[in-house]
């Protein structure tokens, strides 16, 4: 993904989950055709589950397939560091333990948040900004910023897997897209550079299956991707994963009488 999508979360979800819900319910109340979702759209799941697990899979399989692939070359030299946490802890910081629990919570919040409500949220946010800057005068740099750069570079990048879903509907979702998957892209940055770009990657063909298939399906995946993973880093490791959240230092001005 081009550098410039780490500027695009800011610039149409400069706001939070809190004020990403209520602009997309104030939006769906008061004008529908902003978002052109009802709330319910990608929920519904329109042939047999299985079945649509399958295809999921099938469509999906390349990311899929490489992040396992990453884990197993990756993982094993982390297992000292791994069992260290895992036995000691670490006396700079919070160590946290994923189990399956934490694992398919997580799983299932990522996709609420990042496919349904940021996803709706930056709709919205395209709309705005593209008023906002000179959109107002009719020169519309935002749409043309998306339309002919982003969105062209995320269809290149994705081998045309997503071309009809980024192009077919309104520029805005597409950069609704773009950016939300670039919101969760960011937060899987503690993976390291390819786990950084490996995570846009799977969030793009999430977009792709909850389009094709429905929300439920994307949960779905994510989810048993991530058990998957799961096994394998305790089979590999022998523990439970870990990941050691530091304190913050203080700042200057803090502690001060």
């Amino acid at each position: 993904m081009p550098v410039f999508g780490l500027i695009v979360p800011c610039s149409l979800l400069p706001f939070g989950l809190g004020l990403s819900v209520l602009i997309v319910l104030v939006l769906e109340w008061l004008a529908p055709d902003v978002i052109p979702f009802e709330l319910g759209t990608f929920w519904a799941v329109r042939q047999p589950f299985s079945t649509a697990f399958g295809d999921s899979i099938v469509q999906s399989w390349p990311v899929l397939a490489a992040g396992a692939l990453l884990t197993l070359i990756f993982l094993p030299a982390k297992r000292q560091q791994q069992r260290h946490l895992a036995l000691y802890g670490a006396p700079e910081g919070r160590v946290v333990t994923l189990g399956p629990g934490a694992v398919v919570f997580n799983s299932v919040l990522e996709e609420v948040l990042f496919r349904w409500l940021l996803f709706y949220a930056a709709i919205a946010g395209a709309v705005a900004m593209d008023y906002i800057v000179l959109g107002f005068a009719e020169l519309h740099p935002v749409r043309w910023f998306f339309t002919e750069l982003l969105i062209p570079a995320a269809d290149w990048a994705t081998a045309g897997r997503l071309h009809d879903v980024l192009t077919a509907g309104p520029w805005t979702v597409a950069a609704a897209m773009l950016t939300s998957n670039g919101r969760f892209r960011n937060g899987h940055a503690y993976q390291g550079l390819l786990g950084f770009a490996w995570s846009w990657y799977m969030g793009m063909f999430l977009f792709l299956i909850m389009f094709e298939h429905g929300l439920p399906l994307a949960i779905a995946v994510h989810v048993a991707y991530n058990l998957v993973i799961l096994a394998v880093h305790l089979a590999i490791v022998g523990t439970m994963p870990r990941l050691l959240l530091l304190e913050r230092p203080p700042l200057p001005y803090e502690g001060e009488e």
